[in-house]
């Protein structure tokens, strides 16, 4: 019996879909980068970007499975454009991209 339960518990978990998470991108490099700007290092600037990146990978961590596959694959894009990708910019890209599409706008010429 308690080999059964266990063979029920397994199968349950298998098939049972994997949740889609952000993709991993390089943080330390992003900000390594971010406070080396302009010459000379900032640890101010460099604490402050692990801060940001950390609560925006939190945030969409959260929702990126519910997020449509296009959109993922569009900010991921957006985000990572310079090479270590960014947390901040990939949530603000899907920010933009909730904002547009419940827009509404109409464009006059």
């Amino acid at each position: 019996m308690r080999n059964s339960a266990h063979l029920l518990i397994a199968g349950v978990m298998a098939a049972s879909p994997a949740l889609a998470l952000p993709p991993r991108y390089d943080v330390e490099r992003h900000c390594r980068e971010v406070a080396s700007f302009g010459g000379s290092f900032s640890a101010v600037l460099y604490d402050t970007c692990f801060d940001m990146e950390q609560d925006a990978y939190d945030t969409l961590k959260r929702r990126w499975d519910g997020l449509p596959s296009a959109m993922r694959r569009h900010c991921d894009q957006v985000a990572s454009f310079a090479g270590s990708g960014s947390y901040s910019l990939l949530e603000t890209c899907v920010q933009m991209e909730e904002q547009a599409g419940s827009s509404g706008n109409v464009f006059q010429y």
